[in-house]
């Protein structure tokens, strides 16, 4: 025997392509080799197995991390020596609970504060909620993000008049308080103030944070809005890249440098389910935004993009939530492998309601886990020189770019919502998503596959903004005194002496609104991919809790057990996805036998289970008698069946055939409401 030194240097020749896709057609057994290529949502087609001859007219293959175009990263060493920002975002019913949970998850493994003000739970109107918030914590540690919505204005007026009362520079905070317009107006399909106003606000708080806050970056740019909307990896790619190209245009033409703006850009993206396509996302953003700022002269530092990620709501579900957990897991391992700067992971319930203790827990530890135990930060650009994911990069970016053409020659990013051009772009795949969620070739576990009816509700109560500005009454002086300093185009110096005068966030946000005419546009629905089975999970728990029971699909299986039981699993789950009971039945081995039972079971709808062998003289037999005796039920068929077959059945009273290829989520609704279920389409 060898020993372990000469087993080392033994080599195995490399085969080749020829000899590799001889191997596999010989497996298929005589299915066409094609059938190995798949189409994403992104129109881009996936071969089965990749290899150097894909990525050798790639310009930037042999790229180092740190380097020109940063494809695999702005700094050389990666995670080394700073691993990515554990950036949850956390909300609370008061200002008090969220300084109090604050400081409880940076003590446990958080390294970023992360507030969203839309979804924060409780009005930040006055420098007295800022000081509530903010109490007791070291914002020299800890690096701040803020997403503010449409205008910053407010909340940095308000935070920056408490950093002077505290006497804490300016300068020591670092992080993110930025504003997104256009993500706003993409999402809610409005504006107030109008664009050019907003334009205004982001390059004075651009130009005065350069001087006064150095470390903190002033706009984000969203990807979120799109994702949510169902919008694929190019078309988040593009639409946020033709917005980042818009807000540097509008500093540009009110003084702002493109190395004062591009710096202090912070893209924020979704990393949704497909693992591999979202690594290649990160990476190609990184090389097209290099163009971008190459393009308008920015220097390499500009060049670098500032990224962070958030694990897609659009992925998640109501029910059966704990499979959350491993949905978020996949997606912040695509974020860390495809190089975020920082990191929000969702917790298992986001689609339920606010975060407890314990979800917030369990997402704060699936990047601890990565970072610590799967030890992501050691490696530097781990999917770099893949053939696969290099390939994949290089053709993500490439759409991504004609798309952002597309939307340059129309005259921009907001033209092109006012035009309807981007909403129709994400609407086509959404339909497309919908299609594929609803005839179940996309598989939600828990949801339209393997749901489960015993599974108890996880509740929450859901906290609401509603009463943000309601509450406020407008000091007559302070307004005065904002709208004329706003009017000089002093915007934050006149906001932060304002706030330090007790001047609340309604009253500046108030004296924001110009005579311009605002903005509308028709909003990108935000939805999620469980939400239609969702729905009749619903429909099917309030019959339940009206009448008793759930409305109930009734099984008739043919034969012995090995005979019916993969079709009656197939229906079992077909129709469980919707919160129907399915009730079964022992196998029956003639027409009159399955006719006594269903008299007996007293149901409406029923489905006939066998094998395609056993269908030919008892189905005919069963579908005659059925109609005889039970004239006003429905008869289904399991399976697809040949189209003579399939006539002959139908001629003698079976009802339709469910199969793979049926869409589960218009076979249940036609039976709910032939049931009398009440839906809330």
């Amino acid at each position: 025997m060898s020993d372990i030194s000469t087993m080392k240097n033994v080599t195995f020749p490399a085969p080749s392509f020829a000899e590799w896709k001889q191997e596999v057609e010989k497996s298929l057994k005589g299915k066409p080799f094609e059938k190995l290529y798949s189409t994403t949502y992104e129109n881009i087609t996936i071969q089965p197995i990749y290899t150097r001859h894909d990525v050798e007219k790639l310009a930037y293959i042999e790229q180092y991390p740190g380097f020109a175009n940063y494809i695999r990263g702005t700094r050389p060493n990666g995670y080394i020596k700073e691993p990515w920002k554990v950036s949850q975002e956390i909300s609370a019913s008061s200002p008090t609970e969220w300084n109090e949970i604050v400081k409880h998850d940076l003590e446990k493994g958080q390294t970023e504060i992360h507030i969203v003000l839309e979804r924060l739970g409780f009005p930040v109107t006055s420098l007295d909620d800022i000081e509530a918030m903010f109490s007791g914590i070291s914002l020299d540690t800890y690096s701040l993000r803020v997403d503010a919505g449409a205008q910053s204005l407010s909340f940095l007026a308000l935070f920056a008049a408490y950093l002077q009362q505290r006497q804490i520079p300016f300068n020591t905070v670092r992080g993110t308080i930025g504003m997104d317009p256009i993500g706003a107006l993409a999402e809610t399909g409005k504006l107030s103030p109008s664009v050019a106003a907003l334009y205004d606000v982001m390059a004075d708080v651009t130009k005065w944070a350069q001087e006064h806050m150095p470390n903190v970056k002033t706009v984000i740019v969203r990807g979120e809005p799109y994702h949510n909307g169902g919008a694929n990896a190019v078309q988040e790619l593009a639409f946020a890249f033709a917005t980042a190209v818009e807000y540097i245009r509008a500093c540009l033409e009110r003084g702002v440098a493109v190395d004062a703006i591009a710096p202090r850009i912070q893209f924020s993206f979704s990393v949704g389910s497909n693992f591999f396509m979202e690594i290649a996302k990160l990476r190609a953003a990184r090389l097209i935004w290099s163009n971008i700022v190459k393009a308008f002269g920015g220097s390499e530092s500009s060049q670098k993009i500032a990224m962070h990620a958030r694990t897609s709501y659009f992925t998640k579900t109501v029910y059966d939530p704990y499979v959350n957990m491993l949905r978020a897991a996949a997606e912040a391992f695509a974020a860390t492998v495809g190089g975020t700067d920082s990191l929000h992971v969702s917790p298992f319930d986001e689609a339920i309601g606010p975060a407890d203790e314990f979800s917030r827990r369990i997402a704060r530890n699936t990047q601890l886990i990565l970072l610590e135990e799967a030890h992501i930060a050691n490696v530097i650009d781990p999917a770099g020189g893949s053939y696969y994911v290099e390939t994949l990069t290089a053709q993500v970016a490439e759409e991504a770019w004609k798309l952002f053409q597309q939307i340059e020659a129309r005259g921009g990013i907001v033209q092109a919502l006012a035009d309807g051009f981007v909403q129709e772009q994400v609407e086509a795949v959404a339909r497309q998503r919908k299609k594929n969620v609803e005839t179940r070739k996309e598989k939600i576990v828990g949801t339209n596959f393997y749901a489960n009816l015993a599974e108890a509700p996880v509740e929450k109560t859901n906290i609401s903004n509603e009463h943000q500005r309601s509450s406020s009454v407008i000091n007559k002086e302070h307004a005065a005194a904002l709208q004329a300093g706003f009017a000089n185009q002093q915007w934050i110096e006149t906001a932060v002496d304002m706030a330090l005068r007790r001047a609340t966030a309604r009253e500046i946000e108030a004296a924001l609104k110009t005579e311009e005419a605002s903005i509308h546009v028709k909003p990108i629905t935000q939805w999620r991919l469980a939400e239609p089975f969702e729905r009749l999970r619903k429909a099917s728990e309030a019959y339940l809790k009206k009448y008793g029971s759930r409305p109930a699909v009734h099984l008739i299986n043919i034969g012995n057990i090995p005979n019916y039981k993969a079709r009656a699993d197939f229906i079992t789950g077909f129709f469980e996805a919707g919160g129907m009971a399915v009730e079964k039945s022992e196998g029956v081995h003639s027409a009159e036998e399955a006719v006594s039972e269903a008299i007996n079971a007293n149901g409406t709808h029923y489905v006939i289970c066998g094998s395609d062998e056993s269908y030919t003289d008892i189905v005919p037999a069963i579908a005659k008698a059925f109609k005889q005796a039970k004239p006003n039920v429905k008869l289904y068929v399991a399976g697809k069946q040949p189209a003579d077959i399939e006539q002959t059945f139908i001629e003698a009273g079976v009802d339709g055939f469910i199969h793979i290829g049926s869409n589960c989520y218009e076979m249940i609704v036609s039976f709910m409401k032939e049931m009398g279920v009440a839906l809330n389409e």
